[in-house]
């Protein structure tokens, strides 16, 4: 009874200095934590965070496949004839001064075979400030060239299917750690199919263009200067006799649409011109096929190129495609 009567009294007596202490700081600590938040590392030690970026539609689909319900993007799940792309490679730089911030980090369809499941996904630890993440899903086998965010480009000149995510990051503590991503097409395509069959001597398809470019900026999806544009098809010698072929190539633009030349030529052995075509004013747009059918082997040969002239109609069936037709 005494030990429960102390400790009675003994409460009775601290509880109201207790009560005063706990009003007096707590206004203090509450401060304190509001100013340490502020101030507090984003999700790790020294301020860095980790955020991870998971592109959604790394499977592309073709040219072919876009319907009319198709918008700029790649697919998550193409309905015909999916085609995982054949890199991505993910690039970080300060949005200030436009430095590299971390060193590429690239993908290749091998990663893909082995752990399709960690092919889409990327992993990068930043300091707090802005940067700007890109993307780049392509195919081809040409090694990508990263000068910075205005100044991307392919090894021997080359433009592949090109597609883009690029935006600006602010990394704090309220940035998300998982950022999921979605790719955009970013170049035009001109296609000739040659409806007549393919000539033994042929070995190259060679396109150049008077507009247009090799280089990508990031930042824009445009070409920052209009260069023109030469690129070679090789020829396998199993197309020998066939018909109806398809050779596309593709363009970066200085805008989302522009007009320029192209002269196709049909080489044989040693880069001699079999066939020649010119053609004049092609309209070209950003996720836009545009296509040329016609005789290529017969009617045009090299000492009488002609230079040929375009109705242009779109498709009903596919708004991302113009069909343009000899006169």
């Amino acid at each position: 009874m005494f030990i429960q009567h102390s400790f009675q009294s003994l409460c009775g007596r601290v509880s109201p200095v207790l009560f005063f202490l706990a009003a007096t700081f707590l206004p203090v600590l509450t401060s304190c934590q509001s100013a340490a938040d502020e101030t507090a590392p984003t999700n790790g030690e020294d301020g860095l965070c980790t955020i991870n970026f998971t592109v959604s539609n790394y499977q592309q689909i073709s040219f072919d496949d876009l319907s009319g319900g198709a918008s700029t993007r790649a697919a998550a799940v193409p309905t015909n004839h999916p085609s995982t792309l054949a890199h991505l490679v993910m690039a970080v730089f300060d949005a200030e001064d436009g430095k590299s911030a971390i060193a590429p980090i690239q993908h290749d369809y091998a990663d893909y075979e082995t752990m399709p499941e960690n092919y889409p996904l990327f992993s990068v630890t930043l300091s707090p400030g802005k940067y700007r993440v890109v993307i780049l899903g392509y195919n081809g086998s040409r090694a990508c060239q990263i000068a910075s965010a205005r100044q991307i480009s392919w090894a021997d000149g080359y433009v592949p299917h090109t597609f883009l995510y690029s935006e600006e990051l602010t990394v704090d503590r309220n940035t998300a750690v998982d950022q999921k991503v979605s790719l955009r097409r970013v170049v035009s395509a001109f296609r000739v199919t040659a409806e007549d069959a393919v000539p033994a001597e042929l070995k190259k398809m060679r396109f150049a263009s008077t507009a247009g470019g090799m280089v990508l900026d990031a930042t824009t999806g445009f070409t920052p200067q209009s260069t023109g544009y030469r690129n070679d098809i090789s020829v396998p010698d199993t197309y020998v006799g066939k018909e109806k072929l398809d050779f596309t190539v593709y363009l970066f633009l200085t805008g989302q649409e522009m007009k320029t030349d192209y002269t196709v030529q049909a080489l044989r052995t040693s880069d001699k011109v079999l066939y020649e075509r010119h053609f004049a004013d092609v309209p070209l747009r950003i996720n836009t096929l545009t296509t040329w059918k016609g005789e290529m082997f017969k009617d045009a040969p090299v000492d009488e190129p002609q230079t040929v002239g375009f109705n242009i109609e779109w498709d009903t069936q596919w708004t991302d495609t113009i069909w343009v037709n000899a006169k």
